[in-house]
């Protein structure tokens, strides 16, 4: 993660043994489940598209779409 004053951005993940460094995020946006704020990030590797969620009530994270090469 990157945290630029008030923004947080995703810098790079791990999938299936592989890591995945962020080129471009393309949009976030934010809804709530119950208590929990969800927030959701459109981002690329400049090949790969994923969609990727963070949940406040725990910290943890979810790949929610991808399209890969």
């Amino acid at each position: 993660m990157d945290f630029r004053g008030a923004k947080v951005r995703p810098r790079f993940f791990k999938w299936r043994n592989k890591i995945y460094e962020i080129e471009k995020v393309n949009m976030v946006h934010q809804e709530r489940q119950g208590n929990d704020r969800v927030y959701y990030f459109s981002v690329t590797d400049s090949v790969n598209f994923f969609r990727l969620a963070f949940f406040t009530r725990d910290l943890s994270w979810r790949i929610e779409e991808l399209w890969c090469e």
